[in-house]
């Protein structure tokens, strides 16, 4: 497991160096300047020249990368063109408001997703099991900005139940909604996940010899059924915990929540290239990490994978 475990993650530098080189070749090249974007449109050229040798915007491409990739392998992601303030400083203020967000969304995502699949595979074709599927092709299709507004007039304007937007003190009741809004999202994909997978189980032999010996249902559907469907639902909950973790941002925006989503939206609106770059390399780094603990989490549950 060691040899298997180093060699995953040697095989992160690659993918870490591909992802720094495509958004650094994207943003180098995107229309627009950086530095008129600093000092403004009014500025003269001779400001918006002297920003650019400042911050080494009219270096060569390959200059500018090994430059940036050799100060980001220290930990020093740079300083944002904006507010001047340390890349790696935001991410670290900013990412627990993320982690709360992701971490009450997953568990929403795998209490309520699990537990609809599991029921809509066990009473399939049932009335409960159309209406499960109906909900769920409607969850799927509905945006999240859409629903985010919905809930936000639902329980903020209307019952005035819970606040709508920012962080507050930090209290509970400022992630309800924002989390609600992520973890269904993504539950409605993990029900129709959990019930596909339940129903190729259970109609193998082995359900109905059990079923044959006189065991409960119960004991059929979650000792023998749902143990047997967990490999791809354990992938995708663990695949889940990088896309919320990463893929907050329209979220965060529509909340007001401070996190790594919004702060990474707003610096591609304003070129701001550090952040983007820091944002990115570090949102890449999770989900990488992500694709391990999905490798791993498979042989665990199954023991017939091996560490190969």
């Amino acid at each position: 497991m060691l040899t298997y475990l180093t060699r995953r993650v040697l095989l992160l530098i690659p993918v870490m160096i591909g992802v720094s080189l495509i958004t650094f070749f994207l943003l180098y090249f995107v229309p627009g300047d950086v530095a008129t974007t600093i000092v403004g449109d009014r500025a003269s050229d001779e400001a918006i020249e002297k920003v650019r040798a400042e911050l080494g915007l009219d270096d060569p491409f390959h200059q500018r990368y090994i430059s940036y990739m050799s100060n980001a392998i220290r930990g020093d992601l740079g300083k944002s063109y904006i507010n001047h303030r340390r890349v790696a400083d935001e991410i670290k203020r900013r990412f627990p408001v993320t982690i709360k967000l992701a971490s009450l969304s997953f568990l929403i995502t795998v209490v309520v997703g699990t537990t609809v699949g599991i029921i809509s595979a066990v009473k399939q074709n049932t009335l409960l099991d159309r209406f499960v599927r109906s909900i769920t092709l409607i969850g799927v299709s509905t945006p999240v900005i859409f629903f985010g507004l919905l809930m936000m007039y639902i329980f903020g304007v209307w019952l005035k139940i819970l606040p709508v937007s920012g962080i507050g003190n930090g209290s509970f009741k400022y992630f309800i909604l924002p989390s609600t809004v992520l973890g269904l999202n993504s539950a409605v994909f993990n029900a129709r996940l959990t019930r596909s997978c339940m129903l190729e189980v259970i109609r193998q032999d082995y359900i109905r010899t059990a079923r044959s010996k006189g065991l409960s249902e119960r004991v059929v559907i979650y000792k023998h059924a749902l143990r047997n469907a967990m490999i791809p639902i354990i992938t995708n909950m663990i695949m889940t915990i990088g896309l919320l973790l990463v893929g907050s941002a329209l979220t965060e925006i529509v909340f007001s929540l401070p996190g790594i989503g919004s702060y990474t939206m707003q610096a591609v609106f304003a070129r701001d290239i550090p952040v983007v770059m820091g944002c990115f390399l570090f949102q890449a780094f999770i989900f990488v990490f992500a694709n391990l603990f999905v490798d791993i989490a498979y042989a665990i549950v199954n023991p017939r994978i091996k560490f190969n």
